[in-house]
């Protein structure tokens, strides 16, 4: 859908309320666009508390024209800000200011639709053992294609003919401290005015290796990534380090799924905070910042706080858009988190679009749902233990209060919550049903070939992304219709029907969504069950083996080479 003036005014902006665009009169009826939304005298700066003027203005949209004959001019006074919001992401007067800029170099995007790559980088200041980054951000030169970055910190330097070039996932794998990350419209690091990010040989880190996620949905030839990173820094530390609580990061799970037709899907997590300090004593951190993350379905995102008996909204979204995926500031509300804390993180995804399902996976048109917190002091531990489970939101029903109004124990999906980028093993809605999990439907004649093996249906899979699931909460069909899962409880009362997620018929002959194959490291190399002893039989001497171990090692060459297109 086109965006209209204002729309792309905004986008100019880069998505920001400047003056300029306040000023301006997107859709030329004779308002200016701060009259239209409130903010006549283009007072109001990101994350300020709104006048009562502002607050219970009847905006008008300065996208579309509209009659400026009735609308009368305030005076500014009344339209000020309650108050303004605490300076984030700047210098302070007496720190010296320094800007570092990376670049890749020169990298070819492929005409596929989704590729990952891991780029290496040098720091250049060795000047000092350790600076403090203030703020970060991306350098987008490729808008189209550039999806997002995953930034880790290296103890080592690289050589130099690596610098802004591809490496292995073996030398990537070597950087190890988490610094952050980027998706259109985020920032990569910000922080108020008396925090800092170390960085330096003191720190830990002195190159970095970021994985870079290329979208390309047209297929095009020739693009050319120059994309980077810029680093504002100083050598004059601040008084605090900054640190990061991740309450959810569910990225690939390939029996998460958003079914297709649903205007207000959600998965949630409700979890309680153990907060710590480096030596394990009860601790706070203090929130300056969060955001969200998922994909293109992604449309509203909620986070609430119940501390002490009282829940409150913090930083929810009811408008969310993937391509506007901001920190949003929330100093203002003071807001401290310590060990007994409850967070309930929510992702509210629309697939009215989608013909079929929509797994949590790796590629544009699969889903994540992430909720993370920045704050200080730098030295917190904080872990937030809990369960996931899914569900829908009726049309123009609130997304908060969702533990009350949609509770766990009325979920027909649920999660344990104890790997975060999973979501854990599943509690409810598989081990009890005979069904056929269409994104891994692929891979059922092997995990078949194993369990008649081990003739054990109920064993769980060695495909880690399945989070212990057996045979026939996967591959009910094929399952049943081997000799060796025919006569079970599950397939007695099957008959011809299989199990539909969320009771929705699924068309994968047109599914865009389909989420991600698993990856060579995913697969449990062990050949028995973790709670079930194996057969005694030996594999090598059964007639079987030899056609069941081709049959493993077709799938394995698959597996690898669905990694490398």
């Amino acid at each position: 859908m086109p965006l209209n003036p204002f729309g792309l005014a905004l986008q100019e902006q880069n998505f920001t309320w400047t003056k300029a665009l306040c000023e301006a009169d997107s859709d030329e009826d004779g308002l200016t666009n701060g009259e239209e939304l409130g903010d006549p005298c283009c007072l109001w700066e990101e994350y300020d508390e709104p006048s009562g003027y502002t607050k219970t203005f009847e905006a008008t949209h300065p996208g579309f024209q509209n009659s400026a004959a009735e609308y009368t001019r305030p005076e500014c006074s009344i339209t000020a800000p309650a108050f303004k919001a605490s300076a984030i992401n700047q210098f302070n007067p007496w720190e010296e200011q320094r800007v570092a800029e990376l670049f890749v170099d020169n990298f070819s995007i492929p005409k596929k639709r989704t590729t990952y790559v891991d780029v290496a980088f040098n720091f250049p200041d060795t000047s000092m053992d350790v600076f403090h980054v203030v703020y970060a951000e991306a350098i987008v030169n490729n808008a189209e294609n550039l999806h997002h970055y995953v930034i880790k910190g290296c103890a080592k330097k690289w050589p130099e003919e690596k610098v802004g070039k591809v490496v292995s996932a073996a030398a990537a794998a070597e950087c190890t401290v988490n610094f952050g990350g980027w998706a259109p419209g985020k920032s990569i690091f910000t922080s108020p005015v008396w925090v800092g990010r170390s960085i330096g040989k003191a720190a830990g880190i002195v190159a970095f290796v970021v994985n870079i996620h290329y979208d390309n949905p047209s297929g095009a030839s020739g693009r050319v990534s120059n994309d980077g990173i810029r680093f504002f820094y100083t050598p004059t530390l601040r008084n605090f380090t900054a640190s990061s609580v991740s309450v959810t990061q569910i990225s690939v799970n390939p029996v998460m799924v958003v079914p297709p037709g649903r205007e207000r899907f959600f998965i949630t997590r409700s979890c309680q905070l153990t907060v710590t300090d480096a030596q394990g004593q009860p601790a706070k951190i203090h929130l300056s910042s969060m955001g969200f993350h998922a994909h293109l379905l992604g449309t509203e995102m909620y986070s609430e706080l119940t501390k002490d008996g009282q829940t409150i909204d913090l930083g929810s979204e009811r408008i969310w858009h993937f391509d506007d995926q901001f920190e949003r500031n929330i100093l203002p509300r003071n807001i401290t988190l310590q060990t007994g804390d409850h967070l309930q993180t929510t992702c509210v995804f629309n697939s009215i679009g989608r013909k079929g399902f929509t797994s949590m996976g790796i590629h544009t048109t699969d889903e994540m749902c992430w909720a993370n917190y920045i704050g200080w002091p730098g030295d917190i531990q904080a872990r937030c233990d809990g369960h996931v489970w899914a569900g829908e939101l009726a049309a123009g029903e609130s997304g908060l209060g969702i533990a009350a109004s949609h509770a766990e124990s009325g979920a027909d999906f649920a999660w344990d919550g104890t790997n975060i980028r999973t979501g854990g093993a599943p509690l409810k809605g598989f081990t009890d049903r005979c069904s056929d999990l269409e994104p891994a439907q692929q891979f059922c004649p092997v995990f078949v070939a194993q369990v008649k093996q081990q003739s054990d249906c109920n064993g769980p899979l060695p495909l880690k992304r399945l989070q212990g699931l057996g045979l026939l909460a996967v591959c009910c069909t094929a399952a049943c219709e081997a000799s060796v899962c025919s006569d079970h409880e599950l397939c007695a009362g099957r008959g011809n029907e299989t199990f539909d997620f969320f009771n929705t018929s699924p068309d994968s002959s047109e599914d865009p969504s389909t989420g991600p194959g698993p990856s060579k490291q995913d697969v449990d190399s062990s050949s028995g069950s973790s709670g079930k002893a194996s057969s005694t039989s030996d594999p090598s001497t059964s007639e079987a083996a030899p056609a069941a171990a081709c049959l493993r090692a077709c799938f394995f060459l698959v597996l690898v080479t669905s990694l490398l297109k």
